[in-house]
């Protein structure tokens, strides 16, 4: 605060030197003063562009304290504790089935059923039951480790087990490692050098500074518990391990572990750069006799359907599948044939009794069933495991054919533009000022129609962005990019020239001026709303080329609208469109004050650099935000998802089909997801039925 506070102050300083300079040039020759006026937008320029260059460098430069490490290390093992231990080791399938159906533990219960097989790459191998400590077969193995298992063994329950006893020693110690649980699926989507990757996840997930992060990541602060390779997409899984080995190599000291299906991790052809591996043994029929007998009248529904169909035993081997036929079965045996294969048999039934044990009057089981398989297909759709609200698209909806919420919102922001503009024009400009408006809402449609300013995956893949390094936006080069594109387009470049003509021919009808001077002022008034255009469709372009790279923020409250990326995008434009709007205001305002006066520069600078902020504000979030409130009105009404869709979600963490992690939600098992993933495909999508 206090540099902030000394920026401001040199700021001032300089502003009055120059109203000292200015009245101090009281001096100058006669013919000087009518353009004395230009002095002040010039001099707003500088220090506006002054302040902006001042602050990011001092925060650019200022040190991280021990202070405010500290203080973001407590608040990143808090928010691991929050969103991994609490609401997913706690809440696992395995105890909410135990508390569900009444099973007491016994005596000599072991925390979880399943055995852990190590072996360390020196000769070490030891079997280890439910009961022993994670953390210290972690140390065994030299702190760099894979966990292998089945689907359903428990990877993920043991790599939270190993957190939560990392988290323990990190608050004793604060020379300890901070443990981080990442899921690897994400990795796929930009292909990120590891250091970067876990950077950006810290700050998506966790609400970590960037620099904050890329600190700790350097140091070897952090201790990274990579969840889900298995689930990259097949054709990045040997990429993503290669980048493993390639930041193990780099930083040997940093610990990691990292969790896969054992075959999965048997076909990589990048071998993964650990000490040893962990793997889960499945369970054994005497293990679950074992188990169902301690359990007493609790689990005498599994019991009979055991009894019932002897193929069921089949599944028991994975403790995940143990706990959802004890829920699924604690009704009695089900039918034994039907449509789909055993498994698929079995998680209808879990699914079924579930919705009935834990009616919602809001949610009909049928209509919950629907909106569960939507979110399944589209996870799965995009090989992702955490869903967050900013993934929710008008593609979702079978029923939407052609792009009406795009369409609708893109007009919209354009008449909201245009009529600001008008507005304004009409009280500074005369009837002039309402043809730049008209203009405004013109330019406005045609750029927005033009330019994916909601696809930030279609803008990041430009040439300019390689996938074999980081990229950063630099504004002076890249808006220049972007200003060369933006007047190459034909279709763009042409229109903003009429439309300036216009406006230029619209003041020379008012004007007394003729001859050269009115062509003069003619030509300063097209001018200056052409390089207002072209200058304002740069920079927005650069500005969601940088958002996209930067990606979107932790830690946000859990609203709907805006959802976490407008959210940024909202911040980011109410930052960049005031100093924008100054800027063009003033490349606007010059020429038309050299060719009449300055009372006439400065208002027109006022109307065109209010367009070109307003512009910004539209492309940038309040198009997509009016998009978004559209499409989750029309996927209600289509009864695709129901809107809100929060208390859904969390009505289905209540029914143990999701979990909540931050501010998404991930399916209790990538086996549900596949579940419901696999009822919805292209060609039954007619199976969604209107409300």
């Amino acid at each position: 605060m206090r540099r902030v506070t000394m920026v401001v102050l040199s700021v001032v300083c300089v502003t009055l030197l120059g109203v000292v300079t200015n009245v101090a040039t009281g001096a100058l020759p006669d013919e000087w003063t009518p353009h004395l006026w230009l002095a002040w937008p010039a001099l707003a320029v500088v220090v506006v562009a002054l302040m902006v260059v001042e602050i990011r460098r001092a925060r650019e430069s200022a040190p991280v304290t021990g202070v405010a490490a500290a203080h973001a290390r407590r608040v990143l093992l808090d928010r691991v504790r929050r969103y991994w231990i609490t609401s997913v080791l706690e809440r696992s399938l395995h105890r909410e089935a135990r508390i569900q159906l009444g099973v007491t533990a016994s005596a000599d219960d072991r925390r979880y059923p399943w055995t852990l097989r190590a072996t360390h790459r020196d000769g070490f191998a030891g079997v280890l039951d439910g009961g022993a400590s994670v953390a210290g077969l972690f140390e065994r193995l030299d702190r760099a480790v894979v966990i292998l298992g089945a689907p359903g063994s428990g990877k993920t329950t043991t790599l939270l087990e190993l957190a939560r006893e990392l988290i323990a020693v990190a608050e004793r110690d604060p020379d300890a490692p901070a443990p981080v649980v990442l899921n690897l699926s994400s990795w796929a989507t930009r292909r990120l050098p590891l250091e970067q990757w876990l950077a950006a996840e810290l700050t998506e997930r966790y609400g970590i500074p960037a620099r904050q992060a890329t600190a700790w990541i350097e140091a070897g602060a952090v201790l990274p518990l990579l969840d889900g390779l298995d689930e990259v997409v097949a054709a990045r899984r040997d990429e993503c391990a290669a980048a493993i080995a390639a930041f193990h190599a780099r930083q040997p000291l940093t610990p990691i572990a990292i969790c896969c299906r054992e075959s999965e991790y048997r076909e990589l052809r990048t071998g993964l750069p650990v000490y040893g591996t962990v793997t889960i043994q499945p369970l054994t029929r005497p293990q679950i006799e074992r188990y169902l007998d301690r359990s007493g009248p609790a689990l005498a529904g599994l019991r009979a359907a055991l009894a019932a169909d002897e193929g069921l035993w089949e599944f028991t081997g994975s403790p995940l599948l143990l706990a959802i036929m004890g829920l699924a079965y604690a009704d009695g045996p089900g039918p034994t044939d039907g449509p789909g294969g055993r498994r698929t048999r079995l998680f209808a039934r879990y699914v079924e009794t579930m919705l009935r044990h834990r009616p919602h009057p809001a949610y009909r089981p049928d209509q919950a069933v629907q909106y569960l398989t939507v979110l399944g297909h589209q996870l799965s759709k995009r090989q992702q495991s955490i869903f967050v609200l900013d993934l929710v698209a008008p593609t979702w909806s079978p029923f939407w054919v052609g792009h009406g919420a795009d369409l609708l919102s893109r007009a919209l922001a354009s008449v909201a533009v245009g009529g600001l503009v008008a507005l304004l024009g009409a009280g500074l400009l005369g009837w002039p000022g309402l043809v730049v408006g008209l203009a405004a809402t013109t330019l406005t449609m045609l750029a927005l129609a033009h330019e994916d300013y909601d696809d930030l995956e279609l803008i990041a893949s430009r040439e300019r962005r390689p996938e074999d390094r980081a990229i950063r936006v630099n504004w002076v080069t890249g808006t220049a990019d972007e200003l060369r594109d933006v007047a190459g387009n034909a279709v763009v470049g042409w229109a903003t020239v009429a439309a300036a003509l216009l406006v230029g021919l619209a003041f020379g009808l008012t004007d007394e001026l003729r001859g050269w001077p009115g062509l003069l002022a003619d030509f300063a008034y097209w001018l200056g709303l052409l390089l207002t255009t072209l200058v304002a469709l740069a920079v927005t372009r650069a500005m969601l080329f940088d958002l996209y790279l930067i990606g979107p923020p932790g830690g946000a409250p859990r609203r709907e609208i805006p959802s976490p990326a407008l959210r940024q995008r909202l911040r980011f434009a109410a930052t960049g469109a005031p100093l924008l709007g100054v800027v063009t205001g003033a490349l606007a305002g010059l020429p038309v004050g050299l060719a009449r006066t300055g009372v006439d520069g400065l208002r027109y600078g006022a109307v065109v650099g209010v367009f070109a902020a307003s512009y910004l504000l539209v492309a940038v979030a309040l198009g997509p935000l009016a998009e978004q409130w559209l499409v989750r009105r029309r996927l209600a009404r289509d009864g695709v998802l129901p809107r809100p869709l929060r208390p859904f979600l969390d009505y289905a963490v209540q029914c143990l089909f999701l979990r909540d992690v931050g501010d998404g939600y991930i399916f209790v098992h990538r086996e549900l997801l596949e579940f419901f993933a696999d009822r919805l495909t292209t060609s039954d999508a007619q199976m969604l039925s209107r409300p």
